[in-house]
């Protein structure tokens, strides 16, 4: 009586150890997820065949674990009911055994595995996956029905249960990064760095170029010294050249080409004898696209076309850059900041900063239909082109035109006044204070 007492006690633990592992493994698996198993592929090498193997069948070592797990829980609550039964009888012992028994693996075989998979998954799967290969191994035949019955019935009822992809999606990808930033996991500039190389390709130049209204160019009949000139004032060291208008762009001139008819005193001569032919690129087109076509070209400059073929503007490898890396400034670059902080809660901003931009560094949702700058909600929302100092409301803001050059809005003053209609988030502007509390 005693040894099969000791032997129910110890196969009773037995299972209840098997159950704590299958329990916590399961977890571990879809905790970790796809990119994490390859991470720890080439972090352990001495079990890199398992990692791989592990990532490469994600499906069926769940399945291994679900079904290792409902049978040695059975086998449990059978083995527990028999010892209970005999200690307490027949008509009391299986329902001491069916509290018992949920009690504990409830408490030690799901919540306590599962949590401490959660926080110490790596370790976990690291000493798992030599057990798990065990159970594979011994389990295949069931682990093989039950999988092709969970896929017959899956194709009866017209569902997929099939996992196309184990990776993260773009969006997932987003939300680790912007959650790994508030946590302090990241500094700010590498969110902001990783952010720009997320949105790089789904950027269109149209958003990232100088527009026509802002570009910089000479008229074909330009001589070599009237253009040394022009660099000299403007700082820039590429120029695109037109004939009669913008609209017929014949070349770029490079500042690096005039330094030949400098030298031998041909001054002259026409920017047309010494420029370079153009890259022309349509406005719709993503940024890396852009990137990759003026690399391929070995050019740092591209004209942008509209759909009439007319010029809409021009863009530069660092105005690319600029959108991963944020604002690039040489020693030639004297410029203002696209949003400057003028006091508590009141912000200068240029004309052609992007809504997103706007929203990302106010931490208020600026969102205008059809218009992607502020000079362009501005105008849209004053239904004409507004006077100097005149002023509109967007929600707790007041937007004002503080620059106005023929028809253009260059810069505007935002400015919290009161909480409008829509929420001002809890988080303040960066180096600034909650607009809220300046209310």
């Amino acid at each position: 009586m005693n040894s099969d007492l000791v032997g129910s006690i110890g196969l009773l633990l037995l299972f209840l150890v098997l159950s704590f592992f299958f329990s916590s493994t399961e977890t571990a698996i879809t905790a970790a997820g796809k990119v994490k198993l390859k991470v720890m592929e080439n972090a352990h090498p001495n079990r890199k065949n398992g990692f791989a193997w592990l990532s490469d069948n994600v499906q069926r070592a769940l399945s291994i674990t679900l079904v290792g797990n409902n049978i040695v829980n059975i086998a449990a609550s059978a083995v527990a009911t028999v010892m209970f039964s005999r200690f307490f009888g027949s008509n009391h012992g299986p329902f001491i055994a069916i509290l018992t028994m949920t009690t504990v693996v409830v408490i030690f075989c799901e919540i306590l595995p599962k949590n401490i998979a959660i926080a110490h998954k790596e370790p976990v799967l690291y000493h798992s996956l030599p057990i798990l290969f065990f159970f594979n191994l011994i389990l295949w035949p069931v682990v093989w029905c039950v999988q092709h019955s969970v896929w017959f019935i899956g194709r009866i009822a017209g569902l997929r249960l099939d996992t196309l992809s184990t990776f993260v999606t773009r969006e997932d990808l987003e939300v680790m990064v912007n959650a790994s930033g508030e946590s302090g996991a990241i500094e700010e500039g590498e969110r902001k760095m990783i952010s720009g190389v997320i949105a790089f390709e789904e950027t269109r130049v149209s958003e990232v170029m100088v527009a026509r209204t802002d570009m910089m160019a000479i008229p074909a009949d330009t001589t070599v010294a009237r253009a040394s000139e022009i660099f000299l004032e403007s700082g820039h060291s590429r120029i695109p050249v037109y004939e009669k208008e913008l609209d017929k762009i014949t070349g770029v001139l490079y500042v690096k080409d005039l330094l030949g008819p400098l030298s031998r005193g041909t001054l002259d001569v026409s920017v047309t004898e010494v420029q370079r032919k153009t890259l022309f690129i349509p406005e719709t087109i993503k940024t890396d696209e852009a990137f990759e076509l003026m690399k391929k070209s070995r050019t740092h400059i591209a004209i942008v076309v509209d759909e009439y073929g007319g010029t809409a503007g021009l863009v530069t490898l660092e105005d690319l850059l600029e959108e991963i890396v944020g604002d690039i400034q040489d020693e030639y670059d004297n410029e203002t900041p696209d949003v400057l902080e003028e006091s508590e809660g009141v912000y200068l901003v240029q004309g052609y900063v992007n809504l997103d931009e706007l929203s990302e560094t106010l931490r208020y949702s600026f969102e205008f239909d059809d218009v992607d700058t502020v000079a362009g909600m501005l105008l849209s929302l004053k239904g004409n082109f507004p006077e100097e100092g005149e002023s509109v409301s967007f929600g707790p803001w007041r937007i004002s035109a503080v620059e106005v050059v023929d028809h253009r809005i260059l810069q505007v003053r935002v400015e919290f006044v009161t909480a409008g209609d829509e929420p001002v988030q809890d988080e303040p502007p960066e180096g600034g204070k909650n607009p809220r509390a300046s209310g």
